[in-house]
C-alpha cells in the first residue's frame, strides 16, 4: 500500500483556493499511483476558532466540500483522509473524514480534545479497509492519555491530521528537532500503532502550522519524515 501525506500550503480563509491547489498536487503524484492521500486538520479553511468564521466557513458532511474531495478521489482512484470545519445542529467540530476509492464517505472523526467555541467528539471509531484496521485521531487527541486508551485494538494504522504551530516563531527547526519531534515518537510508542502524522502549512507571518510530516512506526521509531517547515509531500509504501 502507498500513502501520500501533503501538509498542503493552506491561503487562510480561502477554501476555494486551496482546493485547487490540491488538485494541482494531486496530478502531481498521480505517476506514483497513492492507494491513499493524507491532508491535514481543516485543509481547506486553516484552522479557524471565532464564531463569526464558523457561519462562513463550517459545513456540513455530506456537504459541498465532501462531494468535491470524493469526485477528486474517484477520478484519481484513491482514498482521501482530510480536516474540515464540520456543522452540525448543535455546533462545530473539528472533524476529519476519509472518502473511498469510490467517492463513499467510510469514517468521520470529530477532535475530542478540542476548546469553545468548537464542541467536542467523544469516540473513536475503527473501521475494516484493504489497508486492514484503521482509525483517525486529531491533533491533541495525541497528547492526551484518556483518549489514547479509548482506540480499540488490534489496529493496522491510525491516521493523524494535525494543524500545530509554535507560539511565536513558527517554524522553528532547532525547537523542532530539540524537543517537539520527540514527544511525537513518544506518544506514538504509547499507542502502540504505526501512525501516519501530516501537519498543515499555513500562509501566515507569524505563528503559522509549521507543515511537515511523519511515519512512525509502532514501537515510536522514525520511519520517515518530510522536512519541517515545508510543504513537501511525504510518499510511503507498506
Amino acid at each position: 500500500m502507498r500513502f501520500c501525506l501533503i501538509p498542503l500550503k493552506t491561503e487562510i480563509k480561502n477554501p476555494s483556493a486551496n482546493l485547487l491547489h490540491f488538485e494541482q498536487k494531486l496530478k502531481e503524484v498521480s505517476p506514483y499511483q497513492p492507494d491513499m492521500v493524507c491532508l491535514p486538520e481543516c485543509t481547506f479553511t486553516g484552522y479557524l476558532y471565532d464564531e463569526q468564521d464558523f457561519q462562513q466557513f463550517a459545513e456540513p458532511v455530506p456537504g459541498q466540500t465532501t462531494a468535491q474531495v470524493a469526485k477528486l478521489a474517484k477520478e484519481y482512484h484513491c482514498y482521501i483522509c482530510f480536516g474540515l470545519l464540520e456543522s452540525t445542529p448543535e455546533g462545530v467540530y473539528s472533524s476529519a473524514v476519509l472518502i473511498d476509492k469510490a467517492g463513499g464517505i467510510l469514517l468521520v472523526h470529530r477532535k475530542i480534545v478540542e476548546k469553545p467555541p468548537f464542541i467536542k467528539g467523544d469516540s473513536i471509531k475503527v473501521i475494516e479497509t484493504e489497508f486492514g484496521r484503521l482509525a483517525i485521531l486529531i491533533c491533541g487527541d495525541l497528547f492526551n492519555d484518556e483518549v489514547k486508551v479509548k482506540i480499540e485494538r488490534p489496529l493496522s494504522v491510525l491516521l493523524m491530521p494535525m494543524s500545530r504551530s509554535f507560539d511565536g516563531d513558527s517554524p522553528n527547526l532547532e525547537r523542532w528537532m530539540n524537543h517537539e519531534r520527540q514527544v511525537y515518537l513518544n506518544e506514538v510508542k504509547k499507542v502502540g500503532v504505526i501512525t501516519l502524522i501530516v501537519n498543515a502549512f499555513e500562509n501566515s507571518s507569524s505563528g503559522a502550522s509549521f507543515g511537515g510530516a511523519m511515519v512512525i512506526g509502532s514501537d515510536g521509531t522514525l520511519l520517515a519524515e518530510s522536512p519541517h517547515g515545508t510543504d513537501e509531500l511525504l510518499i510511503y509504501d507498506f
